[in-house]
């Protein structure tokens, strides 16, 4: 059974109408909106993060961090409203709740004290909606579930490494002389996703735990490529065999 973007059934969060616009078209919608926004979060920290500006002292940044998770909220009620099972509905989808919640604004409104380390890392939390949403998206457009799981692990990836690189980046610059600017930070992310790794390592917490999540992501990867390939010659030798059966048959 397919799937909407919070893990729930898609027949639990259909209306009970069953109109197409509902059912189909605008929850796929929401998953572009969702997606376009999330990139957008992206886009600001990695210029920011480029040009060296503290991005939690950019009032515009902060302002539109808010709007979008105002969408997200409003993307996560519209799928709650329509759930035929509420309970069931929240039970399963309270993590994508979790992180729709604006923390930089209201930690901001209330003045609470919190280590700008801290602030930095949150700061990547909305985009994790835009990773769910990502692999939805690819879900419409593909075919067969080989390709769906591997076009999903291949775009998942790939933002997950560049995001790493930014999070390693921030959290690394001051205290690793090793890693001499972002797009050191990057190439650190990228070889570890390769599993080769390289010379720069991680002296904070925060870095070994993403150099272990790269690893892993990468030994995963090299099965789904195994998985997909041998799909695509199947199908091709399935083809090969229908055309010449079919010229036998002439």
């Amino acid at each position: 059974m397919a799937t909407d973007a919070t893990g729930a059934a898609t027949a639990d969060a259909a209306p009970k109408t069953g109109h197409p616009f509902w059912s189909e078209k605008l929850p796929r919608f929401l998953n572009f909106l969702v997606l376009v926004l999330s990139f957008g979060l992206i886009a600001f920290i990695s210029i920011d993060t480029y040009r060296g500006v503290d991005y939690l002292e950019n009032s515009t940044y902060m302002e539109y961090q808010f709007y979008v998770c105002l969408v997200f909220l409003a993307e996560y009620l519209y799928r709650f409203i329509i759930s035929k099972h509420k309970l069931r509905f929240f039970v399963l989808s309270f993590p994508f709740l979790f992180i729709s919640i604006p923390y930089l604004n209201i930690i901001e409104q209330y003045n609470l004290l919190v280590s700008h380390e801290l602030l930095s890392y949150i700061c990547f939390v909305p985009i994790v909606r835009g990773i769910v949403a990502l692999v939805m998206v690819v879900t419409y457009v593909t075919e067969t579930l080989a390709s769906t799981v591997f076009a999903s692990y291949l775009l998942v990836l790939v933002p997950i490494i560049y995001m790493s690189g930014l999070i390693f980046y921030v959290a690394e610059k001051a205290v690793n002389p090793a890693v001499k600017n972002f797009w050191y930070a990057q190439w650190w992310s990228g070889m570890n996703a390769s599993t080769v790794g390289c010379y720069i390592n991680p002296v904070t917490p925060i870095g070994m735990i993403l150099g272990l999540v790269l690893s892993l992501l990468g030994l995963i990867m090299f099965p789904l490529f195994t998985v997909y390939f041998g799909q695509m010659i199947t199908m091709y030798n399935h083809k090969l065999k229908g055309s010449a059966s079919g010229q036998k048959q002439q």
